[in-house]
């Protein structure tokens, strides 16, 4: 039976748990994988390569959608990659390119411009040469230690009122508004999409807002704390160039002082708004490997503009 490259299902759930287990030699999250796949509220086609009942490769997609000035686009990344150890007799780069090429122009026709990724150098590097991915940066990485404010800070802070939780509140809804009518483009901020993404099976995440006299949201962010780092998976202001995103780091540092985090870790596109204001907040640059990739699919998406006006996190990324 010769080997079929098509859109995984439901039903293949099975199969692809399994060949989860030969490629990484580990158990799949099965909870993981029903986040992703199943109750994610944005739709992409994941493409499988299955002999009979056999899972052979895998490209997952996790959707999202693509926000800016410019309209809606449905996005996507691709997530567990892989392909089975056996898979090696009938050419493992030549199935891999298969999978590959089926998962882009599916998505593709779906309207999707480009897929995003963010591997280390080795990866990067394959997928420029085998896929065609496209490398737009090196991803940008800063730290700040974490340490108690001072007083004058926190009498700055009195007018506006800090809210901490598992979930950002309706008031993130105005937020949420500003930041995808912006120039450029970022993945889904909206209440429902942020309210799954923070509902993923065995990882804790800390929402924290700053909320004006009126009640609404002037800053937001959400950290996971891993090994003593604190990574702000994302960070975002009503006004960028305003006082609310010292003020919201400040909420920050002195909910975290005497936690086990010690540093706050903060990735951002090179040329965003938030990184020109690294150094003032506190922040400075760490060495990563970590590159923000893209493979277009549209000939006629303008690229060379739209992809340096990305404007990531760590959010972007379904592993951290």
């Amino acid at each position: 039976m010769p080997v079929e490259v098509r859109p995984a299902t439901p039903a293949d759930r099975p199969a692809l748990l399994a060949l989860f287990r030969a490629a990484f030699g580990a158990e799949a999250p099965v909870e993981d994988w029903a986040w992703k796949y199943d109750r994610c509220p944005h739709a992409a086609v994941s493409v499988g390569a299955f002999d009979g009942e056999i899972a052979l490769g895998f490209f997952g997609g996790l959707g999202t959608r693509y926000r800016g000035r410019d309209g809606d686009l449905p996005g996507l990344s691709a997530v567990d990659v892989m392909t089975a150890p056996s898979a090696r007799a009938l050419g493992r780069r030549t199935l891999f390119q298969r999978v590959a090429s089926e998962f882009f122009e599916r998505n593709g026709a779906a309207g999707a411009p480009f897929v995003l990724g963010f591997p280390n150098d080795r990866h990067r590097l394959a997928g420029e040469r085998t896929l065609g991915y496209v490398s737009v940066e090196p991803a940008a990485e800063w730290t700040r230690s974490i340490c108690r404010p001072g007083l004058l800070a926190r009498l700055r802070r009195r007018r506006l009122r800090h809210r901490r939780g598992s979930a950002v509140s309706a008031a993130h809804d105005a937020l949420a508004e500003e930041l995808h009518a912006r120039a450029g483009w970022r993945t889904d901020r909206s209440r429902s999409t942020l309210d799954w993404r923070f509902a993923r099976p065995g990882v804790s995440y800390d929402v924290h807002e700053l909320l004006d006299g009126r009640g609404h949201s002037t800053a937001y962010a959400a950290l996971r704390t891993v090994a003593g780092r604190a990574l702000l998976i994302d960070l975002q202001a009503a006004d960028e160039g305003g006082g609310a995103m010292a003020d919201l780091l400040d909420a920050i540092a002195e909910a975290l002082a005497g936690t086990e985090a010690r540093t706050l870790v903060l990735r951002a596109g090179s040329g965003s708004g938030l990184a020109a204001r690294a150094a003032e907040f506190g922040f400075a640059p760490a060495d990563t490997d970590t590159h923000f990739t893209v493979r277009p699919f549209d000939p006629a998406f303008d690229l060379a503009r739209a992809a340096p006006a990305f404007d990531y996190r760590f959010l972007d990324h379904d592993i951290f």
